[in-house]
């Protein structure tokens, strides 16, 4: 079995165009449409049983119709996360309405939607998401499409786990992108799952290996960034490390299906 935990899907109306402008902002390929029906596809002929979509409300405007749309589209195959956005007004209302709906889950990017991770106004936030049992995903570390200033770094992400015990937070991209040197230093051990997604290009299998030992296979999650990346290409980097086969079942089905559940 395999769980992708960090995919990213649009409603059909605006996939053309979303997908067209990430390409040319991230200089990346799509290798699919990036609509549900595309992602599906994609998954069944790489293997994929499950796939965990992370989206993302740029403006407080946003929230309402995109998680309307996740939880239309959540099924045995597809688990949407739900979106929050910080400037709105009604944050709290929207935080409990996604608990209602039977959401598991938020996805929150500083980057594109302008806050710094551990901002002070930021904690209530995650207390309240802590209390209402939703896991938080961040996007953490460098953006391709936005270097220019990191929203989310290990140390923000540290601080976060030291203010809001018992918060179930996952930082993508096994820690921070591009930052791996503080995630060793300051998350490794924590209490913090890392996925995999958009790292091996650049730790390859000394780095990821150094990384999940350090940490451990029960806190790391298998992810793709799909459309950014083929997801049986992903599986295969992770069953070419030197990890025992329990490590690896952990890493890409095990660890998702206790969070999920």
């Amino acid at each position: 079995m395999v769980i992708d935990f960090h995919t990213h899907c649009f409603a059909d109306s605006v996939a053309k165009a979303a997908i067209s402008s990430l390409e040319e902002t991230g200089s990346i390929t799509a290798v699919h449409n990036g609509t549900i029906n595309g992602l599906k596809k994609h998954m069944k002929a790489c293997g994929v049983d499950k796939s965990v979509i992370l989206p993302i409300a740029t403006k407080p405007s946003q929230v309402r119709v995109i998680n309307e749309w996740a939880k239309e589209n959540t099924d045995d195959k597809i688990n949407v996360f739900g979106t929050l956005h910080p400037e709105d007004k009604d944050l709290a209302s929207a935080a409990a309405k996604l608990k209602e709906d039977g959401f598991v889950g938020v996805k929150l990017h500083p980057d594109y939607q302008h806050f710094f991770a551990d901002e002070p106004r930021m904690m209530p936030l995650y207390e309240m998401l802590r209390d209402l049992g939703l896991i938080v995903m961040f996007h953490a570390g460098v953006d391709i499409g936005y270097p220019a200033l990191v929203h989310c770094t290990p140390l923000m992400i540290k601080n976060i786990l030291g203010s809001v015990k018992g918060l179930t937070l996952i930082a993508a991209h096994m820690g921070s992108h591009g930052l791996w040197r503080d995630v060793e230093e300051l998350l490794v051990g924590e209490d913090v799952f890392f996925d995999t997604s958009y790292s091996y290009y650049k730790l390859k299998n000394s780095g990821m290996e150094r990384l999940i030992n350090k940490h451990g296979a029960e806190k790391i999650l298998f992810g793709t960034d799909s459309p950014w990346r083929r997801q049986d290409e992903a599986i295969k980097t992770i069953t070419s490390l030197n990890l025992p086969s329990s490590d690896i079942d952990k890493i890409l089905y095990k660890n998702a299906l206790s969070l999920l559940d």
